[in-house]
Order: C-alpha cells, then structure tokens, then sequence
C-alpha cells in the first residue's frame, strides 16, 4: 500500500470533486484510483502488465483442468 498526501488547486481540484459530486466515485481517494486505472488502460500499462499476469494464471487453470 501507498500513501500519498497530495494537494490539488485549480482544474484538477475541480475535477476531482465533480468525480465525487457526480457520483462518479464516493470518495476524492477512489476517484483518484479510478481515474490512474484509466490511465493506465488509456496508455496501455494496464494491459502491457497485467494482460500476461492473467494469461498465465489461466494456462495453469487449464492444465490443472479447471
């Protein structure tokens, strides 16, 4: 786990708090892991990283005959 103490003004303040006021997320934190999640997906980090992590999970699934 990381924690960050982080201090918002002007345009990314706004941001974050219509996320929360929108509905968008409940809380400025999750709205902060939900919007680096959406970035890492939107510069492909997400799937470059992860993508293999899943494939290899469900090859030894498969062999395990599950």
């Amino acid at each position: 786990m990381t924690t960050l103490t982080v201090e918002f003004t002007g345009i990314p303040k706004e941001v974050l708090e219509a996320l929360v006021k929108e509905g968008y997320a409940k809380t400025k934190a999750e709205a902060l892991r939900y919007s680096l999640i959406h970035i890492g997906e939107e510069l492909d980090i997400v799937k470059k990283r992860f993508h293999v992590r899943a494939e290899e999970y469900a090859y030894r699934e498969i062999k395990r005959g599950k």
